[in-house]
C-alpha cells in the first residue's frame, strides 16, 4: 500500500484525533509512571483530541500563521492513516519550527509513513522560511529517537515533560530542512514498503 501526504482539511479532525490518540496511547504504554498513562486513557479520548485538531484547522484557515503545518497521510482507500504538525519554534528569528507531532497509525509503522510525512513537513517549512526543524521525544521511547537518528536527527539536548505535574524525560533532535527534506532514502524509508 502507498500513502499520500496532503495539507490536513477540517473534515479530517475526527480521523487525526483518532489516529494521534491510538497511536500515543500504544508507543508510550511503560514509558511513564502508569497513573499517568492511565488518566491519558480515562481523559484524553479521540473526541478530545479531535476537538483540538478542529481548533487548530479553525485558526490556520482564520488568520495569517506564518509558520503553521498540519499535514496527513492517507492510505489508498483515504483513510487517515498518519499526520505531522510544526509551527514556529520559540527562537526568535522565527527559523526554527517546532514538530509538535508525528503519529502513525501503528499497523502503518515501518513502510515510511512517518519519513514521508517528516519529508514534506520540511519541504513546506523551507517553503515558509524554516532552516531548521527541532521536536522533543520522550527518552524512554527507543524506537522513536532511532527512527529520527535514522533520518539524520541531531540530538541537541534533553529536558523536562510534565505530564499532569509528572516531570518525564525527554531528548530534543534537530534537523536542518533541506537535509530532512532531501535525505536519500533507503526502500524501509519509502513510503508503501514494508521495513
Amino acid at each position: 500500500m502507498t500513502v499520500t501526504i496532503r495539507a490536513a482539511a477540517p473534515d479530517d479532525a475526527p480521523a487525526l484525533g483518532e489516529v494521534m490518540v491510538a497511536a500515543w496511547l500504544s508507543t508510550h504504554h511503560g514509558q511513564m509512571p502508569d497513573e499517568a498513562w492511565r488518566k491519558r486513557v480515562a481523559e484524553w479520548t479521540p473526541e478530545v483530541s479531535a476537538r483540538g485538531w478542529a481548533q487548530v484547522l479553525s485558526e490556520q484557515s482564520g488568520r495569517d500563521v506564518p509558520i503553521d503545518v498540519l499535514l496527513v497521510a492517507e492510505d489508498d482507500e483515504g483513510r487517515p492513516v498518519g499526520l505531522v504538525y510544526a509551527r514556529e519554534g520559540d527562537d526568535a528569528s522565527a527559523s526554527t519550527a517546532e514538530i509538535t507531532a508525528l503519529y502513525v497509525a501503528s499497523g502503518r509503522r515501518g513502510e515510511g509513513c512517518g519519513s514521508a510525512l517528516l519529508r514534506t513537513a520540511a519541504t513546506e517549512l523551507i517553503r515558509l522560511g524554516c532552516t531548521r526543524a527541532r521536536l522533543q521525544v520522550l527518552s524512554a521511547n527507543l524506537l522513536a529517537r532511532g527512527f529520527y537518528e535514522h533520518l539524520g536527527g541531531r540530538e541537541v539536548g534533553q529536558g523536562w515533560f510534565d505530564e499532569d505535574g509528572q516531570l518525564l524525560p525527554v531528548t530534543y533532535y534537530e534537523w536542518a530542512c533541506e537535509q530532512l527534506a532531501v535525505r536519500t532514502t533507503s526502500p524501509e524509508d519509502q513510503p508503501g514498503r514494508s521495513a
